[in-house]
């Protein structure tokens, strides 16, 4: 057996299917590759049903939530069927990551394209799925398996996927290298600072500490942190969301940022928000939204159930179902998705713990006409 075979044999079909489809999309391969991938294409049935799945797939992640829901229901079958199975597999423990996704459900093989970059910061990469018979009629077919020199067509591949998630994920990897305290999905930490504050922070936050003799400033960059304030007049305490900052002398108080909008809620004392001209006090079992470029009123809620995260809750009240996969994503490396309008509007209770984001999904599709379709990267599907 030659070198190029032992290498293509030691990859699974699906990661075969998957380097030729990555390559398929590319612009500069020969009629030599085109002719090595329809002997691969024809020389098993398997690799003919590995590629379609991977087709297959790829076209139904390019459609709308509601194209993706419709598409399930006119197939009247499992998605299985529809997207054409897969190995079953676990999902990988990343560091700060839950518990493992719930075993039900196929985990399928596919191959993103990278993500779209700002405008100025370099080239962006499209990959376009054609029609398996146009592709073997017109000779287009442009991905070589991966072994040998073509190898490297599947890192290629692989890099594809790597470079989406380091777009998706770059703006909190420049966070983390500017803070001095930051967490992962599904982590907390808390931390004594040199004064006797306490800091707690929440999943996937991170923020800078800036103390001076004059103030205790805090930047919080993303995320949401509880800040446990040692008193000190002299001193104050801000912390700083960039568009509004939350200010004490002793309290206790949270503080969630969300791109440019900030949510305070005070567990003992008082806060003072601070955004352009406005301000606003918020005292014990209140809480204040900076949104929409101006402070909110500032109401009454339940501490018990706003600040449930620090002993690892999630709590819901007649709250629609996109709200509650919105709050559940904040724990999980990949994402929840109700592709389904009418699922999505469905009005959801209940108590949860942040530490298994993933047995929400068992709860939800016992308790609501839902289904899961299981993806890779963590992506679940409710329909």
């Amino acid at each position: 057996m030659s070198d190029k075979q032992q290498s293509t044999s030691s990859l699974s079909v699906s990661d075969q299917a998957s380097a030729w489809f990555a390559r398929l999309q590319a612009d500069d391969a020969g009629d030599d590759e085109r002719r090595r991938f329809k002997e691969w294409y024809r020389a098993h049935p398997e690799h003919a049903e590995a590629y379609e799945k991977t087709r297959k797939l790829w076209s139904l992640l390019q459609l709308p939530a509601e194209r993706v829901h419709q598409r399930l229901q006119e197939a009247k079958t499992e998605p299985s069927s529809i997207i054409g199975g897969g190995s079953e597999s676990p999902s990988p423990r990343g560091r700060g990551v839950g518990p493992r996704g719930s075993k039900q459900g196929k985990t399928l093989v596919y191959t993103p394209s990278p993500c779209p970059l700002p405008k100025g910061e370099g080239s962006v990469l499209t990959f376009t799925a054609a029609p398996i018979g146009r592709e073997l009629d017109e000779g287009i077919l442009q991905t070589p398996p991966p072994g040998g020199r073509n190898l490297r067509w599947f890192s290629l591949g692989c890099l594809s996927l790597l470079l989406m998630v380091a777009c998706w994920r770059l703006p909190a990897q420049l966070e983390n290298w500017r803070s001095d305290y930051h967490t992962e999905a599904g982590q907390q930490f808390s931390v004594d600072l040199e004064d006797g504050s306490r800091l707690t922070l929440n999943t996937d936050t991170a923020l800078a500490v800036r103390y001076s003799d004059s103030l205790r400033k805090i930047e919080l960059l993303r995320g949401e942190a509880y800040f446990e304030v040692a008193p000190n007049k002299n001193r104050p305490f801000v912390v700083d969301g960039g568009q509004a900052t939350a200010r004490a002398v002793g309290t206790a108080y949270s503080v969630r940022k969300q791109a440019d909008d900030l949510r305070v809620v005070v567990g003992e004392g008082t806060v003072e928000v601070v955004a352009d001209q406005a301000k606003a006090l918020v005292h014990a079992a209140e809480q204040a939204e900076y949104r929409q470029g101006r402070v909110q009123a500032v109401t009454k809620l339940d501490n018990d159930d706003a600040l449930a995260w620090r002993r690892q809750q999630i709590v819901f009240h007649r709250q629609p179902l996109t709200q509650v996969l919105e709050e559940v994503n904040r724990y999980r490396k990949g994402r929840i998705v109700a592709v389904n309008p009418q699922l999505a509007e469905r009005v959801v209770n209940g108590v949860f713990n942040n530490g298994d984001p993933d047995a929400v999904v068992a709860a939800l599709t016992a308790t609501l006409p839902a289904k899961a379709l299981q993806m890779p990267g963590g992506l679940v599907l409710l329909y």
